[in-house]
């Protein structure tokens, strides 16, 4: 397997966790059935049915795909939006401050006070600003990946070895050259990696933003309504088409940095 090509590899490591994961599933539906016998031969108990098997799981989804794809997609566009929105605004921000004393001065004071605050509060404001539509779910994503990305920015951009800098500037680098040919590419690493982490802070806001106001589309929406009343199967299948965006937007991140920086993996 050393001598297999590394996509090769990647499809293997991924394929073997999927099915471990799958396994465990499987015996902790079967420890759920032991735990909880059934209390009358014709009337499982209602606890062991919170945990289907995972064949009964993906059976609704093969069943529901058709409505499932279209909250797929939807909840898909509206991630997206979000975490590009919030990567293309708050990287060349904290870039600028971290590289900037002054700058670093001013605002970091101010990223400070409000960063710690849960941004979950200001969602009554942006249902004011931006209504029920799709403008307050993906700025309620941008809100809460925002400071995230910025802050790992900040701290790249404040890391990078001063020696890269002196001679960037011994060569006669002007300031847009020095950020793009020196900041810039010593930062995107430690960029990417924020961005990793603001996927599943950004799930997790998609997630509150589509049960708070059911759109006619959203994974969220499936969920929410497979649990009151419980549809355990069906409860279980957007839980794993949700776990599917994740995985695939983490395979694309992750290719997208093994492109960017290619040097990282020489």
């Amino acid at each position: 397997m050393s001598h297999w090509p590394r996509w090769a590899q990647e499809i293997v490591n991924y394929s073997l966790s999927i099915v471990a994961l799958l396994l465990l599933w499987q015996l902790a539906h079967w420890g759920a059935q032991l735990l909880f016998p059934p209390i009358h031969p014709k009337f499982p108990n209602p606890r062991a049915q919170i945990l289907p098997g995972p064949l009964e799981a993906f059976g609704a989804l093969a069943h529901n795909w058709r409505e499932t794809s279209r909250d797929l997609e939807a909840s898909g566009v509206r991630l997206i939006l979000g975490l590009l929105i919030s990567l293309f605004t708050a990287a060349p921000l904290g870039l600028m401050i971290g590289a900037g004393r002054r700058l670093n001065g001013l605002l970091t004071p101010l990223i400070y006070t409000i960063y710690p605050i849960p941004k979950v509060v200001f969602w009554p404001v942006l249902l004011i600003l931006f209504g029920i539509g799709e403008n307050s779910k993906v700025s309620f994503i941008v809100l809460m990946v925002f400071f995230q990305i910025l802050l790992s920015a900040r701290d790249a951009a404040q890391h990078i070895p001063p020696s890269y800098v002196i001679s960037a500037l011994a060569a006669g680098a002007k300031r847009s050259q020095l950020f793009w040919h020196v900041i810039l590419p010593a930062s995107l690493p430690e960029i990417f990696t924020s961005l990793r982490v603001s996927l599943g802070i950004g799930v997790a806001a998609l997630y509150i933003a589509e049960t708070a106001i059911r759109p006619r589309f959203g994974l969220a929406k499936t969920i929410s309504q497979s649990a009151f009343p419980l549809i355990p199967a069906r409860l279980y299948a957007g839980i794993i088409a949700l776990a599917f965006l994740g995985l695939m937007l983490y395979i694309a991140i992750e290719a997208i940095e093994r492109f960017v920086c290619r040097w990282k993996y020489l």
